[in-house]
């Protein structure tokens, strides 16, 4: 029997509804309606029985929750005695060359806005280079789309990332809706070439190969800006991130063509150390990147709904997922 099961039944038992404690959690749903089967099986008793949607202790269920509740009273008084007077400290997150552009950034302002004391620094590179970051100590949580899967870090999945094939309003091929991967390989490409650990839009590219088509590259960049400026410039396609791109194909600036043949979808990955206990306020950040992509994909317009989710108006040390660091 462990104190994380007995949190989990005991947000059972207040809700009566697996989906409400694990909104009140922010646990996934499985996770919570595991470990309290668990306790169940330990306990070797009925505790609870499901009614329609939600669910009903039973007696014995009824008594495991009055002894469980002083228990998970006193864990709270010990959290709060011994972290509210702490120095308000910092945070460092590594983020991959795509994360950092404009998803990073406004989580970290949503961040600020309930942690106004903690001093910030977000550490730009490649995956790789962000992993290395995480393992030696640099940054507490990493967000990457090209994970190595080293034995030493935790990998989950964060959200699905989504290129964009686009080209200048004025280019002859602005007039076409969608092209065939034939069509893609003999149009003229502005790339972000490769750097160390490897570049997420030349895996869509491949696919363009395998299908026996050689790329016509005509430019290759440094940064997603000078792609951006070569291609509205009217020197090609270009492949970016759908975040890259946006704001400029809104505004009429750039135009998106579908390329219904190819996958354009790439996932990305939190990253932190498996053995190394999370500071506080890295556990806050994280799971603030938990549960954003589980309801809203904007955040500027949305940072008041994530807080209110992530129960940000209550004490920074309300009990996170702290068992599963």
């Amino acid at each position: 029997m462990t104190f994380h099961q007995l949190r989990m039944f005991a947000a059972v038992a207040k809700h009566l509804n697996v989906t409400k404690a694990s909104e009140e959690l922010h646990i996934s749903q499985p996770s919570v309606s595991q470990q309290p089967k668990l306790l169940q099986e330990e306990c070797k008793t009925k505790l609870y029985r499901k009614i329609g949607r939600g669910i009903e202790l039973t007696d014995e269920g009824e008594l495991l929750l009055a002894d469980a509740q002083p228990i998970l009273l006193q864990v709270g008084k010990i959290r709060e005695r011994f972290t509210s007077d702490r120095k308000a400290g910092s945070l460092a997150v590594g983020g991959s060359n795509s994360q950092s552009v404009s998803f990073l950034p406004l989580l970290l302002a949503a961040f600020k806005e309930t942690h106004p004391e903690v001093q910030l620094s977000l550490r730009t590179n490649t995956s790789r280079e962000v992993e290395r970051l995480v393992l030696n100590s640099e940054v507490e949580v990493g967000l990457i789309t090209n994970p190595s899967h080293s034995t030493a870090l935790s990998y989950e999945l964060c959200r699905r990332e989504k290129f964009l094939v686009f080209v200048s309003p004025s280019h002859p091929l602005a007039k076409k809706k969608e092209l065939t991967v034939a069509q893609l390989a003999q149009a003229p490409l502005v790339f972000r070439k490769a750097k160390s650990g490897g570049s997420r839009a030349w895996d869509i590219l491949k696919q363009v190969e395998k299908r026996g088509s050689n790329l016509n590259i005509v430019m290759d960049c440094e940064s997603t800006e000078a792609v951006k400026t070569a291609v509205g410039a009217g020197m090609g396609l270009g492949i970016l991130y759908h975040d890259h791109v946006e704001p400029e194909i809104k505004k009429g600036k750039l135009k998106e063509i579908r390329v219904p043949e190819l996958n354009l979808q790439l996932d990305s990955y939190i990253i932190y150390l498996k053995e190394k206990p999370l500071s506080a306020n890295a556990k806050d950040f994280l799971a603030l990147l938990r549960v954003w992509p589980t309801k809203t994909r904007r955040l500027k317009s949305s940072v008041r709904v994530v807080q209110t989710r992530m129960g940000f108006s209550y004490p920074r040390n309300r009990l996170f997922k702290s068992s599963e660091q």
